[in-house]
């Protein structure tokens, strides 16, 4: 096989091609990351509102038939 300088100009041409795609693949990967981070955000705070909400009902006394709701007798 010989070497000449067309050949070696293709070459060049696919690594450039390759350099372009691996950088779309790259940056593509960055912005998927950067919105599954904030995903991740959302639904954290999703779920510590479920966990405060079920403190809350855990906290809340049992109010019986006839109460209304004031606690001085």
């Amino acid at each position: 096989m010989t070497i000449t300088r067309e050949s070696i100009e293709e070459r060049k041409t696919v690594l450039e091609n390759d350099i372009i795609s691996a950088r779309q693949r790259v940056a593509e990967y960055d912005k998927r990351k950067t919105e599954d981070v904030a995903l991740l955000n959302a639904i954290t705070v999703a779920l510590q509102q479920c966990e405060q909400f079920l403190k809350e009902f855990d906290n809340e006394k049992p109010v019986m038939a006839g109460d209304d709701g004031n606690d001085e007798d």
